[in-house]
């Protein structure tokens, strides 16, 4: 028996046993505010954490935390590991978690049931950031020696408005040509592979006039209605047969009282696709639907009045829609390292940093942190760890067999 074969063994025996410790890293990270583009507080504790495993830690111009690890190759090549930083909560929000027994604050009161933590982003992602903790960890005790260098990479701005900017900077980087394989941990499903990137574009739309009172200023340029002909134009849009889109109104503002005619009326929409041809056709279906409401609007105002108004249309965030196809090596290793962790591995499409890898054209996959969750992206979040144990093998064998450790994967399989 190889060494090679006993300290990767020794590695994923240490990620089965050691829970406990993972979750409590997850709810010590959870607890740091992380709103997107105030990550830095969180970095500096993965940071931490992550030296403390042996690598070598940066923080890279964006505030994105890089540690690498280094193989035994003297080629450039890298697997890159990642989560992200930041949550869709502001820096006001409390953080603390409730654990089982516990009366949850953030549910009316109610009794966390036993096996459950709950608090907002307990799940998106300090559990894929503890995940990839967890994982340099058991490389470190199992004293594991890849071919190639693994980079563990926590990125920020992956959540809404962040628009993937860590993950767009880190690819804009040269070294980042030398990256064979990227892998982030970010979605709920155990048992899925997601190798299609959704696109998404994200726009605010605004009319605006001179506004006035309700009765004696009747007739002006109305913003409300110009946006509700538009709001109902773009609901209507055609959406593709050949790929899966969806469109999103999620935010409306307008006027100041019931009586008075708005001087500004603004919504915020969300157009998705896994396809980029179908996007483009949204994005010109929703600039058209726009034009149609504001010269509608123009022409239903009365004679002799002021009638002047105006539309603009903010972008508020583009997210490169991608594939990386089922048979490439990346797709076909994550299935089998599932599949050997007793899941029923299938293959899916979602929105996280593996986007902006398969756009710089890295093989790109997505994971899930193991366990089961619910309600994410809200106050009522929560995350049940058992049976995250066998994500994490799944993880580390994939990294094993990437990164050029496969030779012992007769020693580390084993019952899950």
């Amino acid at each position: 028996m190889n060494a090679t074969r006993t300290t990767a063994a020794a590695a994923v025996d240490y990620l089965r046993a050691n829970g406990n410790g993972v979750t409590a890293l997850q709810i010590e990270l959870s607890e740091i505010a992380a709103p997107t583009g105030a990550e830095s507080e969180r970095g500096e504790a993965v940071g931490h954490w992550l030296r403390g495993a042996g690598c070598a830690v940066a923080t890279d111009a964006v505030g994105n935390v890089i540690a690498r690890r280094p193989g035994s190759s003297a080629g450039p090549r890298r697997v890159v590991l990642s989560a992200h930083l930041d949550t869709v909560f502001d820096a006001e929000q409390p953080l603390r978690v409730v654990r089982a027994g516990e009366q949850s604050s953030y549910r009316n009161r109610a009794v966390v049931p036993e096996g459950e933590l709950h608090g907002p982003g307990i799940a998106d992602d300090a559990a894929g950031l503890a995940a990839v903790i967890a994982v340099a960890q058991a490389l470190a005790v199992g004293r594991v020696q890849t071919d190639q260098e693994i980079a563990f990479v926590a990125t920020v701005g992956e959540e809404g408005r962040g628009n993937l900017r860590g993950a767009r900077h880190f690819f804009r980087q040269r070294d980042a040509k030398a990256v064979s394989a990227f892998i982030t941990i970010d979605h709920p499903r155990p048992n899925e592979v997601v190798h299609r990137g959704v696109g998404s574009r994200r726009f605010a739309v605004e009319f605006s006039g001179p506004g006035g009172h309700a009765w004696s200023d009747f007739g002006r340029y109305n913003p409300a209605h110009a946006l509700a002909a538009a709001a109902d134009r773009i609901a209507m849009l055609p959406l593709p047969s050949e790929s899966k889109a969806t469109v999103n109104i999620g935010r409306i503002e307008a006027g100041r009282a019931v009586n008075a005619i708005p001087e500004s009326a603004r919504m915020e929409v969300d157009l998705r696709s896994e396809s980029a041809a179908a996007l483009n056709a949204l994005e010109r279906g929703l600039r058209s639907a726009v034009t149609q409401a504001h010269t509608k609007e123009t022409a239903h105002a009365l004679v002799g009045e002021e009638i002047s108004g105006a539309v603009a249309i903010e972008g508020l965030g583009r997210r490169p829609a991608g594939m990386t196809p089922p048979e490439t090596p990346l797709v076909q290793a994550a299935l089998q390292a599932l599949a050997a962790e007793g899941f029923e591995p299938e293959l899916a499409a979602s929105s996280t940093d593996a986007n902006a890898a398969m756009a710089a054209g890295v093989p790109a996959i997505a994971l899930g942190w193991g366990g089961r969750c619910g309600d994410l992206h809200s106050t009522r979040e929560y995350f049940a760890p058992a049976g995250r144990e066998r994500s994490l093998a799944a993880i580390l064998r994939l990294l094993l067999d990437l990164a050029g450790a496969s030779a012992d994967h007769e020693e580390v399989r084993g019952s899950p």
